[in-house]
């Protein structure tokens, strides 16, 4: 698994938003297509006849504002009449039967922004649910079920020829995964909300957990029916965690890409689902590797630009600065819930005129909460009294210093707020990525003296905008401290500030995040040396069949995870009795050669299989031998620089201290930190500040290199490994009728990879998947160390057959490893 950020690709991806060459189409999967869907059975006769659609690689944006003088909405700030919000484009189409209506939707501009600049210069299609159809002018849902085939077809045409859209119609398990699943337990979970057990209904969880699973199985099935080869999978946020995995399944040579739009929480609170496990290897998916990176998602700048400078905008700048004359106005605009920290930011406002009186008459906070999904009367209720204490504690009959709307607002208003503030203050608890900072940074760039933005450290947008004011949003005091300096800053401090933020904003745009992110996965997808062919289980009757024909084979088999099962304390894993009464009728025949390589060291493996008589070790991933029939174990890293030991050592109990459940194995020419009996998420995150450690200052220095295991990390000398061990017993072996290699692990991958490039030349043993990875320009040049050609290799990885590996067959367990030992030595 690598780590990478949007920065670290950034000089990859010119800001023009080239991508590489991508011989497929991109096919995005949101949700819910950008689009609101309206029926009415037949046109106006006043109406225009309808226009021919438009062209999928045609933008048009409907750019319309309040311009009206003597509209009663314009000539208010913000006002609290009745609106009909205007929405943008509308594509109509009239059919025999139906009349389809498509507006655009509010809300997510900068997803469907992101996704839309990707049909510039590549083929797209949008799979999405339809989202709830509503028959035009009222608010009446149409139930998918009753709507005819034919005007399904139609509005499918309809949203095929307006951007190739592939909608999906759900029916009652729409309610139970978003209203159900997403919104009552996975929103509060990604951001950190933990439901007590009184609060949690468990049975209806559970059928929560039905819906989410079948609506992610109909989105999956949808990708998998328009999929073609090539193609690339871009699949967005948390609604549609599983559809990964089940795409894998039918298609696992897919490059497929999801991006969560929420800080993906820790395994503490995770694992507080009922259904955490199979959520999380609905993104892993057994062993599949993934590359995993932040990028932050930016907003389209040019329609921000636009719609900030429509007329409707400008009055209503006016009306606010008349009413607000000579005074300072801070703007806050959230969503109304328990996450973004409306109640923090009025305690902090209330500490700020406490602690700082000139400010008082002086400064207005002008906050707007608007509705969203759940019951949030408490919290309104809350957030009303605490207003309505601070204006009766500074305010007057002429003046309040807090203006709070619990309402949606407006466009024209929405973007006035922004452009005639001083001063814009966020104080989330817990959030994804707030545009609003960045529409608010993109609004202030006109002003000759922009205003400020006080960011809390715990936004999504934080670690981009390191320009802004950042904040901890319960620490009222500092909040204070923070208004009354960005109020009072300097001119020149401020133009800086907002330079750089506006540097950032305009080049790290929704164009920048959906190009950066395909790219990337464009470049993972390339990377990939091993096919995701499902490795086929070991064929035993194929290989007792070649065991019994061969006249010289050759055995190589790792120890844990192998010969015995991976368990929390290495020191018990022993040896069980079948398995070493297999090893050593194995061992008595004579034209077998029968080698242990492993990553333990010489005296365990003594202690443990020292009883079998005629066998061969390799220990500490071959930096040791003892060939069989020796009585002396040889050493190949005899003469290396083993001074880096000290060093290592003094890092690993560094770590180990401040990790409990984790210790130090030393072995002669390596040194094992262990984390599996640590906190799994703290075990790993402390593994990975080791390894940057280690990287740091070992690595850069000393010939060795670091062994990312199961829950651990090993040092050893560099060059050294299994594989370089088996190709130079397999040399004084060169004619070998059958090689039969088994491992679990990265290490023993390198056995896997020598083998398959030394029998290259030689036939394959029929396979579908056999030397998938062999090839004149393999990484791995052996000399000609095997030279029977009358050969077969039987690779075999412990693991589910999705497992990446250099193999050529599987199987499941220790235990079915263990069973083909006894059943060779039954032979």
């Amino acid at each position: 698994m690598s780590s990478l950020t949007a920065e670290k690709v950034a000089h990859f991806l010119p800001l023009s938003g080239q991508l590489p060459d991508i011989q497929g189409r991109i096919i995005n999967v949101t949700h819910q297509i950008p689009y609101n869907i309206l029926r009415s059975h037949q046109l106006k006769r006043d109406q225009a006849p309808p226009s021919p659609p438009k062209s999928p690689h045609q933008e048009d944006i409907s750019l319309e504002g309040t311009a009206a003088t003597d509209d009663p909405v314009a000539a208010a700030p913000i006002s609290k009449l009745a609106r009909h919000h205007k929405r943008g484009v509308t594509l109509r189409m009239k059919f025999h039967a139906a009349d389809w209506t498509v507006v655009e939707r509010r809300g997510h501009q900068a997803l469907y922004a992101g996704i839309q600049s990707l049909r510039k210069d590549n083929q797209t299609i949008h799979i999405g649910w339809t989202g709830p159809i509503r028959e035009q002018g009222t608010r009446n849902k149409i139930p998918p079920h009753s709507l005819a085939t034919e005007d399904k077809v139609k509005l499918q045409s309809l949203l095929w020829e307006t951007g190739h859209i592939v909608p999906i119609f759900l029916e009652k398990e729409s309610q139970g995964h978003y209203e159900g699943y997403c919104k009552e337990v996975l929103w509060p979970v990604f951001h950190y909300l933990v439901q007590t057990s009184s609060s949690r209904d468990s049975r209806a969880e559970k059928r929560y957990w039905d819906d989410y699973v079948a609506v992610n199985r109909r989105f999956a099935d949808a990708v998998i029916d328009h999929y073609q080869t090539n193609d690339i999978i871009f699949i967005n946020d948390y609604h549609l965690l599983l559809v990964p995995q089940m795409i894998r399944e039918k298609l696992p040579d897919a490059a497929i890409g999801i991006f969560i739009h929420a800080t993906f929480p820790s395994s503490e609170i995770f694992r507080c689902l009922q259904s955490c496990e199979t959520t999380q290897v609905g993104v892993s998916h057994k062993g599949t590797m993934v590359s995993v990176g932040a990028f932050p998602i930016g907003v389209d700048c040019n329609r921000v630009h636009q719609f900030s400078r429509q007329p409707g905008v400008e009055l209503k700048m006016e009306a606010i600065r008349d009413m607000y004359a000579d005074k300072k106005i801070i703007v806050g605009r959230d969503k109304l819930d328990s996450t973004k920290g409306i109640l923090q930011k009025l305690h902090a406002f209330e500490a700020f005129l406490t602690n700082h009186p000139e400010w008082r008459n002086q400064v207005v906070l002008i906050q707007v909460a608007t509705p969203t999904f759940g019951d949030h009367s408490k919290l309104e209720s809350k957030i009303s009294e605490t207003v309505g204490h601070i204006n009766s504690r500074f305010g007057s009959i002429e003046f309040f210093p807090v203006h709070y709307y619990h309402q949606d607002i407006d466009r024209d208003e929405y973007y006035a707020l922004l452009s005639v503030a001083d001063l814009a203050l966020i104080t989330c608890s817990r959030d994804g990525m707030n545009t609003t900072s960045y529409e608010y940074i993109l609004c202030q760039h006109r002003k000759s003296e922009p205003g400020q933005l006080i960011l809390s450290e715990f936004a999504g947008t934080a670690g981009s905008l390191g320009a802004a004011i950042l904040v901890n949003p319960y620490d009222y005091a500092d909040v204070a401290r923070s208004i009354n300096g960005a109020l009072t800053m300097s001119v020149e401090e401020k133009i800086t500030r907002h330079e750089k933020l506006y540097h950032h904003v305009t080049s790290h745009t929704a164009d920048f995040w959906a190009h950066s992110f395909i790219k990337q996965l464009v470049s993972v997808s390339q990377q990939q040396d091993l096919q995701s062919h499902a490795t086929p289980n070991l064929d035993i009757q194929k290989l007792i069949d070649d065991y019994k024909l061969a006249k010289k084979r050759v055995m190589f088999f790792d120890y844990d995870g192998t010969l015995a099962p991976i368990v929390p304390v290495p020191s018990d894993a022993k040896p069980s009795a079948d398995m070493l009464d297999a090893l050593q009728t194995l061992c008595n025949d004579p034209k077998n050669s029968v080698w242990v390589v492993s990553g333990r060291d010489q005296a365990v493996l003594e202690e443990w299989l020292g009883g079998v008589k005629n066998i061969g070790f390799s220990a500490e991933h071959g930096c040791y031998v003892k060939p069989i029939g020796a009585t002396q174990w040889t050493s190949i890293v005899d003469g290396m620089d083993m001074s880096w030991k000290a060093d290592v050592t003094e890092i690993f109990d560094y770590y180990t201290e401040r990790t409990q459940g984790s210790f130090v194995e030393h072995k002669k020419s390596s040194i094992t930190w262990h984390y599996r009996l640590a906190d799994a998420e703290y075990g790993a995150f402390q593994a990975k500040e080791c390894q940057n450690h280690l990287e740091n200052a070992i690595v850069s220095k000393f010939p060795v290199e670091i062994l990312v295991g199961k829950k651990n990390l090993e040092i050893r000398p560099m060059s050294v490994n299994k594989g370089e061990i088996v190709k130079r017993i397999l040399a004084k072996n060169p004619d070998t009728n059958l090689v039969i290699c088994a491992g679990d692990d990265k290490t023993d991958e390198d056995m896997f990879r020598a083998l398959s490039a030394a029998h290259y030349q030689q036939k394959n043993i029929g396979s579908p998947s056999a030397l998938r990875v062999s090839s004149p320009t393999s990484p791995v040049s052996p000399p000609i160390i095997w030279s029977e050609p009358d050969s077969n290799l039987y690779s075999v990885t412990v693991g589910p057959s999705e497992k990446k590996t250099h193999a050529n067959w599987h199987v499941n367990t220790p235990e079915q490893i263990i069973n083909v030992l006894k059943t060779l030595a039954s032979i």
